[in-house]
């Protein structure tokens, strides 16, 4: 079971717009499902802070809209046409859905579509700095944004650009932040009034405020966590937990092998925990310990969920539906421990950040992966929401 902690959510936020102050906007990104953890689930809460949703694509939009979202949702890949009945079509006319310019030939479409609509069109123009993934050359932004300006069915809404290392490259990110003001500089009409400019993701809004701009576009930074090799705004809170229980435990000798390939050898008598979750679930491949080295960790506590046990290795190979971890030195010795993949507890090695890291994948890419086959709850204080399943019927507690 994933646990996803609205509350939590809500006070990422808060601290979010504590830090980019009361003149810049937030949009908060919810593509790839709110990575991994619902989009419709919490699109709610964080449109409580946000003053655009963002998603890639348009049936993600279409998705959001049907729950009835009242923040305007951002498409950011590039939209050619739509059917008439598909809900994007609907939210395009009545302002509820924006799109982005990625080039004059990419406008072309977006006006034969507006025609269509019989409507004008909200577009923001995404300006390709150097990531060259999307977005028009500098050389054109000009000539693009005064058409967009000047024509009837269009409304320009915002200007955005994309940083290639803001993780890492402060040279870098400040270079494109440049050729992003030039750009804009060049402009010869002006901007509408809630035109918003936007450059910033969770990296840089953490680390630079130069790069805040009139609005940010943050997704990592709500679930509570950053991209690795950056310091988090403080007092953030893990959103994410992932549950399960022991399934049984095997007795192993000294010199023998757990796993396949046997990975991990055991240097001591030892207490083994398998864990009915392996990568068909999402779980990481490839952080079990192996010889000498160590890999990623579960947090263990007791049947109850009330009492933790300690940190528990992950080893050898994970397995399409197992893992298996060494119980050890864990002193109680108890067949169902409960079991948290990823713990929200932040003295744990079981944390996001750590796992991600003994992985080497970014966070996001971590809780993006887990199976929609697993259970996801939803809980803010004492009011528990549980998703569907199955076509069982959502209740509250």
């Amino acid at each position: 079971m994933v646990q996803v902690d609205l509350g939590a959510i809500e006070h990422n936020c808060m601290r979010i717009m504590e830090n980019i102050g009361e003149d810049c906007q937030l949009c908060a990104v919810v593509k790839a499902d709110g990575y991994g953890l619902g989009a419709t689930k919490i699109a709610h809460t964080l449109e409580q802070f946000a003053g655009l949703l963002a998603v890639y694509s348009p049936d993600e939009a279409g998705e959001l809209l049907v729950t009835g979202v009242s923040t305007p949702v951002l498409i950011l890949s590039p939209v050619y046409g739509m059917d008439r009945y598909h809900p994007v079509y609907a939210g395009l006319a009545t302002k509820k859905v924006q799109l982005v310019v990625h080039g004059v030939e990419h406008l072309e479409s977006i006006i034969s579509l507006a025609k269509r609509i019989r409507t004008p069109i909200q577009v923001q123009v995404k300006i390709d700095t150097g990531l060259h993934r999307g977005g028009c050359s500098i050389a054109e932004c000009t000539p693009l944004v005064h058409t967009i300006v000047d024509h009837p069915l269009l409304e320009l809404t915002g200007i955005m650009t994309h940083f290639i290392s803001a993780v890492h490259d402060e040279a870098l990110t400040r270079e494109q932040h440049n050729r992003f003001a030039n750009a804009l500089h060049s402009l010869k009409k002006p901007l509408p009034a809630n035109c918003l400019v936007h450059e910033a993701n969770t990296a840089a809004m953490v680390q630079w405020n130069w790069t805040h701009l009139n609005m940010v576009r943050v997704g990592l930074a709500w679930t509570g966590v950053v991209p690795n090799g950056i310091a988090p705004l403080a007092n953030m809170r893990p959103v994410v937990t992932w549950r399960t229980r022991v399934a049984h435990v095997k007795q192993v000798k000294s010199g023998e092998h757990v796993g396949y390939s046997g990975k991990w050898t055991a240097k001591r008598p030892s207490r083994i925990g398998i864990v009915p979750v392996g990568y068909s679930s999402g779980y990481p491949m490839g952080v079990g310990a192996e010889g000498d080295t160590t890999g990623a960790y579960v947090r263990v506590y007791d049947e109850s969920f009330t009492t933790a046990l300690g940190d528990a290795p992950v080893l050898g190979s994970v397995c399409m539906d197992q893992i298996a971890i060494d119980i050890t030195d864990i002193a109680s010795n108890q067949v169902t421990y409960g079991i948290e993949l990823l713990t929200a507890e932040p003295s744990s090695n079981a944390t996001l950040q750590r796992v991600a890291e003994v992985a080497g994948v970014v966070p996001h890419a971590i809780i993006s992966r887990i199976s929609s086959k697993v259970h996801r709850t939803y809980v803010e204080g004492p009011c528990e929401v549980v998703t569907p399943l199955h076509g069982q019927s959502v209740h509250i507690i």
